[in-house]
């Protein structure tokens, strides 16, 4: 394990950690009996003055992930009001539906003061006037300044050399990626020897469906903003030597070998990666629902025994063992070594350990900035992070001798429910799925499974010996590009989401691969690759 490492103490109570809690992590089960609140956003409007004694009220709006529901009048929200006179009026709309609703507000600009938005909203946008040029107050943000000596790849979300957007930044993270998870539990029942390459896991899943003939083995979901198509694609293809798409949904990725980024589906790897999906999905083997099964039908499957194999945020497979080992104690998803392809290409991706990706941004309509930002900045300060990471001090947890140690009193408020750490977030109003901009993620790390962090270090050794590689941010477009590349995305991404399926789906499709590719390519493929490039190169 890495990044700010700290002394933890977790206090009597076994919390499960949800893969929701993990970068570039996708949705996971609701905590029951949370209040949520209205998930209608308002346009901004003038925020009140914090003087007087009147409080300076934001409208604040995010996406509410299915594993963590934002509480209007969490903790949080009222320790705010109390220790900086500022109220939060947050607006919420399910994960699934906020990108068309955040796109609605934006083309409409009728944003509310400020809105979560990914890097490339920030670049499609950074020419509307729609969001707060952030770089003339720099000066008097110390800490945000900090942050960004400390992540200097903050510096590919300025566009132009401006930015526009307060990224969420990790304090502490486990490492955590796309990687194989798979019935351990089975394999020693039907003494099948655990796969080290994608054939082997072929034979395996061929097992695994013969003896258990009801079940898809291996299924997967739409997550994060990717179609289910993506989402399948992306590790596959990756593990192959070739990608699809990058985090932000774009038909392009930047291969950590080659060092430049690549139209992955003209790669002959890719085609390989295809024809072997093709295969499952012929052999049932690989769940038909993939293309639009949501988080929910995908946890189900694989936390009920549906299903047996996925190749996604491991942090998920925490709560499929816990559900699992109700009904089957032996039961168990453990992760597989990195396996191999039938060329020799041996890698998986795993996940930034920030949330770079993804930030506030402020309306350019607001009129009193200097407060807004001041108020900003100090989420990312120390107090401001303890408050949204571990809730208030000496009652929810305490800190002596560089150790957090959570209460027990708080920890058995939740302990009840179906996941407590979740509950207890979402009522505390805590990490990046809550109001941190500057989350530390070790209040649920103090609790979990041993078998997680031991994940989190097998993860990062694949690192360390080059068989993993984190998912790289955009490079940052100039004005010319950006236009470029809003109107190649739209003719490009709708064509290939119209005829990506029927390769993995349908006999004989593959032949037309060719032809497949050349269109693509005469859509702007290979424009989209050379745009990307050249950008990158001059960040090198």
């Amino acid at each position: 394990m890495q990044k700010g490492k700290k002394g933890y103490v977790g206090a009597g109570c076994a919390v499960a950690l949800l893969g929701g809690l993990l970068a570039g992590c996708g949705e996971t089960a609701k905590p029951a009996e949370v209040a949520k609140p209205a998930e209608t956003a308002k346009p901004a409007e003038a925020a009140k003055p914090a003087d007087s004694g009147k409080p300076l009220v934001l409208s604040w709006m995010r996406y509410e992930h299915p594993s963590q529901a934002l509480v209007s009048d969490s903790q949080a929200v009222q320790e705010i009001l109390k220790k900086k006179n500022v109220k939060l009026e947050l607006q919420s709309t399910p994960q699934s539906n906020y990108d068309d609703k955040k796109k609605t507000l934006i083309a409409t600009n009728s944003i509310p003061d400020v809105i979560m938005v990914k890097q490339d909203d920030l670049s499609n946008f950074a020419d509307s006037g729609i969001f707060l040029d952030l770089t003339p107050y720099l000066e008097k943000m110390p800490n945000f300044k900090k942050i960004l000596q400390e992540h200097p790849e903050i510096n590919k979300n300025k566009f132009d050399g401006k930015l526009f957007g307060f990224p969420l930044v990790q304090k502490w993270a486990v490492q955590a990626g796309q990687v194989p998870m798979i019935r351990v539990d089975l394999l020693t029942k039907l003494n099948l020897k655990a796969p080290s390459t994608y054939e082997e896991l072929y034979t395996v899943l061929k097992k695994f469906k013969e003896a258990y003939p009801d079940t898809f083995p291996f299924t997967s979901r739409a997550a994060n903003g990717l179609t289910g198509t993506e989402n399948l694609l992306n590790p596959i293809a990756f593990g192959f030597g070739s990608g699809y798409t990058n985090i932000n949904g774009t038909k392009v990725y930047y291969d950590p070998k080659l060092k430049q980024y690549k139209f992955g589906p003209a790669m002959p790897e890719f085609k390989d990666a295809v024809t072997y999906l093709h295969k499952l999905y012929k052999e049932k083997l690989l769940d038909p629902d993939y293309a639009t099964a949501t988080s929910q039908i995908w946890q189900e499957k694989l936390s009920s025994g549906k299903s047996l194999f996925f190749q996604d945020n491991n942090g998920f497979a925490t709560n499929f063992n816990l559900a699992l080992q109700k009904k089957e104690p032996e039961a168990k998803f453990d992760l597989l070594p990195t396996m191999e392809s039938d060329k020799g290409v041996k890698r998986n991706a795993v996940y930034q350990l920030d949330h770079l990706g993804e930030s506030y941004a402020i309306s350019a309509k607001i009129k009193n900035p200097d407060q807004v930002i001041q108020f900003i900045d100090w989420m990312y300060s120390d107090e401001g992070m303890k408050l949204t990471s571990w809730g208030v001090e000496n009652t929810d947890y305490t800190f002596a001798n560089n150790v957090y140690k959570i209460s027990d009193a708080t920890l058995n408020k939740f302990k009840d429910k179906p996941d407590p750490y979740r509950a207890m977030a979402s009522a505390l109003g805590l990490g990046y799925l809550g109001l941190g901009l500057y989350a530390d993620d070790n209040p649920s790390i103090a609790s979990q499974p041993k078998e997680f962090l031991e994940w989190g270090d097998k993860n990062l050794k694949a690192l360390t010996d080059g068989l993993a590689f984190r998912q790289s941010f955009d490079p940052p477009f100039n004005k010319d590009e950006r236009e470029k590349l809003k109107q190649l995305r739209t003719q490009l991404d709708a064509f290939m989401t119209q005829n990506m399926d029927k390769y993995i789906m349908t006999d004989g499709a593959l032949n037309d691969w060719d032809n497949f590719i050349k269109q693509c390519k005469d859509k702007g493929a290979s424009d989209i690759e050379k745009i990307y490039n050249d950008a990158l190169a001059r960040v090198k």
